[in-house]
């Protein structure tokens, strides 16, 4: 079962919002999980991926066809799942495995319908994968709902403003979260798990503030990374409150 989770669990994410002045903008999440390639051999996986190094996939899938295919959409998710576009890149030679998902919103409040939509369409298309690669053999399993740090957030917007923080009476539960733990396991394995916020924004900041946050020197881009430990241990650390 661990593998499995290891498949799935978004290791190293960056998710970068480029805002504009009326409040629309472009959110991009990459997730890069190129650590598990080398799990994948240490549990079996070798002699498959020696014989498929030179198997090479760089694909970009429009949202639209894979919308009717994920389970427990809702209509409105599968609206905002439509204007989206998924790139995935896989070269075994070079142990890189990378997806990249890019969804326009017209308003601020979309971007936390679509942070628990990428969750449940990387769950499915990353184990779709798995069945046609050296990589599944032998990582089957039940896997839990996927979750991520951001589901322990609320994200409030205001005009000039974006506000993160920490929700408490969530957070509270957080160390049963079966997800979660499963990363931990890839942490203990010596696998990277964080995440990077970047919030381009449509004119100079006035003021940032947070532990982790950090802001360019022309003001226009605020930078916040966090790690699982950060996340168990100083969960304050992904906070930020940005005034532009």
């Amino acid at each position: 079962m661990a593998g499995c989770f290891l498949l799935t669990g978004c290791l190293e994410t960056t998710q970068e919002i480029t805002l504009k002045e009326d409040g629309s903008g472009v959110l991009n999440s990459t997730s890069d999980m190129s650590s598990i390639l080398a799990i994948a051999k240490n549990m079996g996986g070798g002699e498959q991926m020696e014989n498929m190094a030179g198997e090479k996939m760089d694909t970009l899938i429009s949202l639209a066809k894979a919308s009717d295919s994920i389970p427990d959409l809702s209509s409105e998710e599968k609206i905002l799942l439509r204007k989206g576009m998924l790139r995935m890149k896989m070269d075994l030679k070079e142990g890189q495995f990378l997806t990249e998902m890019n969804f326009p919103f017209t308003e601020l409040n979309e971007i936390a319908a679509y942070n628990k939509l990428t969750g449940k369409l990387m769950s499915k298309l990353v184990k779709d994968q798995m069945k046609e690669s050296p990589m599944g053999g032998g990582m089957d399993g039940e896997m839990p709902d996927p979750s991520s740090f951001d589901d322990y957030y609320k994200l409030s917007y205001e005009k000039g403003g974006i506000k993160k923080s920490l929700d408490k009476e969530k957070y509270a539960s957080a160390s049963s979260d079966e997800y979660l733990n499963s990363l931990k396991q890839a942490a203990s394995m010596g696998i990277p798990v964080s995440a990077t916020y970047i919030i381009n924004l449509p004119r100079p900041a006035e003021k940032v503030e947070g532990k982790n946050a950090k802001l360019s020197d022309d003001k226009m881009k605020v930078t916040v990374k966090a790690d699982l430990d950060d996340f168990f241990d100083d969960p304050e650390k992904l906070e930020f409150k940005i005034k532009y």
